[in-house]
């Protein structure tokens, strides 16, 4: 019996304590008279991102009993699409024995926290090294050294860059097989399938522009256990595995697989990057001075040498360290890849609900491309600087897609000190003091999904963010302010924003100036019903680095080329 109890202790102590720490937060919330989600566990905590799974049976408890459940994911905002702002308000409390979170949607309070006068607010500490694992990097700093990576960072996203970028995703893109040449024997693809269609086109490009490597899948140098490809595939592709045990050190023979797996592919890609960095830093040697990279690796070493040169004697560290150029080669590999693939699966899916706005797609492509496809293209890709900018139809949709599809969670910040905020409640508009130990959350779904969108704030319609001048010309109109920020905001706003942007905008071009992409049709199944199913599928979300699809196999996708019917294959 004694043994019993001594056992016991420590977990009493362990509940003893967070229902202190809960007490505590729930009364500290209190005072921000503002709705309150009570939660047991978070996602803060680090053993819940094991268990979780193990528990999806809260969620179904009866009586409304595991309501909290939802909020245990930082990516709750894709699964709850808007369904908490239209409950609870532009603000809430995520009250758990970890911390408080205000979570929100409220245009001014983003302003203040995010926008450019919000240099009072930070990364909270644990969150910021979720993904630096290889060296600090542009998201897991704050201050002086996260505007030192900036200052690198930036300089590397350049033009070349992006020409690059165009080249080579335009180039694979004409290379995918979406369907049968003639377009009449295609059964179509599920969503998971095309999916992964996607996943090795932005692999193969990261590749080539990420590292300047145009490797093939199995290509395996002298001295290595994986290809450069493999070993980034199954990091990405299991990056929670990796975010948990990447620092693990335990034998090899008591292991599982996936984690035996997991240590030779960081091990690998650490020496991928150690063997590149080096090999560009040769390269920026050897090249006449002015001529820039066109990898992003390259023009990251090369800002980097030339931030050494300036460097003052005795003041601040300029430059990055080598571990700090894998840390953010790394962190913009795994925004790129999830960013390519998702935006591509949720896009695609929208535009086989809506084929009236492909062929206002195909205006605009036709229009820019003088009306030549097929040969033309196959063999020459359109010049970046002349045609990129022309596509803004495009780019409408890959904004629309990402305001009804936000990869991002809910971004999270945190006050250096006890900050004054003018928030809604519902006893109306009043100031609070924000301390220490509250974070503020950004709800991107709550934002994206305002009725302030208007009365089709749930449609898929690009036109949106389309201006038509006097004369016909038409531009791309973003609103100002919080109210659409796939790519975060204020002075932190993404630095590979464009580079996704320009290869969205490369691969939509090529893929609908050759496919028509359209609903696979269930048996006996009207086209109406088959883009409700659709739809309803792409609306049943859920966070894995960025937004997926609960069930990728309950729809499928028929893409069909260009001047042909369906004749009835897609039935």
């Amino acid at each position: 019996m004694m043994y019993t109890l001594l056992a016991a202790l420590p977990i009493l102590f362990f509940i003893a304590r967070r229902i202190t720490n809960w007490t505590r937060n729930y009364i500290s919330a209190l005072k921000y008279g503002l709705p309150i989600i009570l939660l047991p566990v978070s996602f803060e905590d680090p053993w819940w991102l094991l268990l979780r799974p193990l528990f999806s049976f809260i969620s179904y408890l009866p009586f409304n009993l595991g309501h909290w459940y939802l909020y245990t994911t930082m990516g709750w905002p894709q699964e709850d699409s808007n369904r908490s702002l239209l409950k609870y308000g532009e603000n809430f409390v995520l009250c758990s024995p970890r911390s408080n979170i205000l979570v929100t949607a409220e245009q001014g309070v983003l302003e203040a926290v995010w926008g450019v006068h919000g240099k009072g607010w930070g990364l909270q500490e644990d969150q910021g090294q979720l993904f630096a694992f290889y060296g600090q990097n542009v998201s897991s700093t704050n201050g002086e050294m996260w505007r030192r990576h900036r200052k690198i960072t930036g300089l590397a996203f350049n033009e070349a860059t992006m020409r690059s970028v165009w080249d080579e995703t335009s180039r694979r893109a004409g290379k995918l097989s979406l369907g049968d040449a003639d377009g009449k024997e295609s059964k179509g693809e599920t969503l998971g399938n095309v999916r992964k269609t996607f996943d090795l086109l932005a692999m193969q490009i990261l590749t080539v522009v990420g590292f300047g490597q145009n490797t093939d899948l199995t290509d395996v140098p002298p001295g290595h256990q994986e290809s450069l490809m493999e070993s980034l595939a199954f990091i990405l592709q299991h990056i929670m595995l990796t975010v948990i045990f990447n620092s693990l050190k335990a034998p090899d023979f008591l292991l599982p697989n996936a984690l035996r797996r997991l240590k030779v592919s960081l091990k690998e890609l650490r020496v991928y990057m150690q063997e590149s960095v080096l090999q560009h830093l040769q390269s920026v040697k050897a090249r006449p001075e002015g001529v820039k990279g066109v990898s992003l690796l390259e023009a990251m070493v090369r800002a980097n040498e030339a931030s050494k040169q300036e460097q003052k004697t005795g003041g601040p560290r300029s430059y990055l360290s080598d571990s700090e150029l894998y840390g953010n080669i790394f962190v913009f590999n795994v925004a790129g890849y999830e960013t390519t693939a998702s935006s591509f699966i949720f896009s695609l899916s929208y535009l086989a609900a809506h084929p009236e706005i492909q062929e206002w797609i195909r205006e605009e492509l036709d229009m820019c491309y003088n009306n030549s496809r097929g040969s033309d293209l196959d063999t020459t890709v359109p010049d970046y600087s002349e045609t990129c900018h022309k596509l803004v139809r495009c780019l409408a949709v890959m904004n629309e897609t990402l305001r009804l599809a936000s990869p991002a969670p809910m971004f999270v910040r945190q006050p250096f000190a006890p900050t004054e905020l003018l928030v809604n409640t519902p006893q109306g508009r009043r100031s609070i003091t924000v301390t220490t130990d509250t974070q503020v959350g950004f709800n991107p779904y709550g934002a994206h999904l305002s009725p302030q969108w208007g009365p089709d704030n749930l449609s898929f319609d690009p036109k949106r963010f389309i201006q038509t001048s006097s004369s016909g010309e038409e531009r791309l109109v973003v609103p100002e302010g919080p109210l659409f920020a796939p790519f975060m905001l204020g002075p932190r706003v993404c630095p590979g924003k464009k580079f996704s942007q320009v290869e969205f905008v490369a691969v939509l071009a090529r893929v609908m100036t050759d496919w028509r992409v359209e609903v696979v049709r269930d048996p006996g199944e009207s086209e109406e019903l088959a883009r409700r199913r659709l739809l309803a599928v792409v609306d049943d979300k859920v966070f894995h680095i960025s937004a997926h699809l609960k069930r990728p196999e309950a729809a499928a996708l028929r893409f069909v080329r260009r001047g042909l019917q369906c004749e009835g294959a897609c039935f």
